[in-house]
This record gives structure tokens, sequence and C-alpha cells, in this order.
């Protein structure tokens, strides 16, 4: 069919191109409803960065937390104290230690300052013959 007009013929895409297309007010109305969502969205997460950020500077910072004086108190019959600022050394240390166990036991413990083997000189000065070869177990 051949279109007698051409006005006749803009009139019918219009229409058709209106039809498809939904209206000014309804996309306004939808980009609101996004924005909307959208903003809920990045206030929750802002909400969530907020708490995390006031419980980080709660925290203690490391300079902080070491000069804390931490002390452990024992209520035994002993009255043992314990506290950091009284160790002063490694050797103090193991000195507390072992004045702690020999308390405890009666017996102090000895303290080896080098390691002592296993087996007797005659075993450690023998030596393998060159040629020797361990036995193959099947």
């Amino acid at each position: 069919m051949i279109h007698s007009s051409s006005t006749s013929s803009k009139a019918e895409i219009a229409t058709v191109m209106m039809v498809q297309t939904t209206s000014l007010e309804k996309q306004i109305a939808s980009l609101t409803a996004a924005i909307g969502n959208l903003l809920k969205h990045v206030q929750a997460h802002d909400n969530q960065f907020n708490k995390l950020h006031d419980k980080f500077q709660s925290t203690p910072t490391l300079n902080e937390f070491e000069e804390q004086d931490f002390s452990i108190e024992c209520n035994t019959n002993k009255g043992i104290h314990v506290s950091t600022d009284e160790f002063k050394s490694i050797e103090h240390v193991k000195n507390t230690v072992n004045e702690a166990i020999a308390n405890t036991y009666g017996t102090r413990v000895q303290v080896f300052k080098s390691y002592v083997k296993p087996y007797t000189k005659r075993i450690e000065q023998s030596r393998m013959p060159e040629n020797y070869q361990p036995p193959k177990f099947q």
C-alpha cells in the first residue's frame, strides 16, 4: 500500500515511536528510585566504615601497648609475684626459673653449657674403611 500524503506517514511513524518509548516522567521516576537506592547503599557502607574506623581508633597502638604495665599475681601458699619489670636479662630469667623449680621440688636444675654426645670417645675416634658399603635391606 502506498501512502498518499507525507503528513499521514509522519503521524504513523510518530505513533509507533511513542508506543515503544517510556514517557519522560517515568524515566525520571525510575532514575530517582535508582539514585535513592544507591544513596541508601552508600550510607550503609559509610556507617560500616565509621564503625570500623571508631573501633580502630579505640584500639591501643603498639607504643601504648608497650607502655602498659602487665603483672601477674598468683594467689598460692608461696605468694609468687611476677612482673615484666623484674626481668632484666636472660640470666635473671634462668635464675628465677631455677629458684621456682628448687622451691617446688627441692632440687636445682643443672644447665649444660655444651652438647653431650651419647657415645664414647672410642666409638667417635673409630673410622669406617674407605670401601665400606652399608648393608642393603630387602
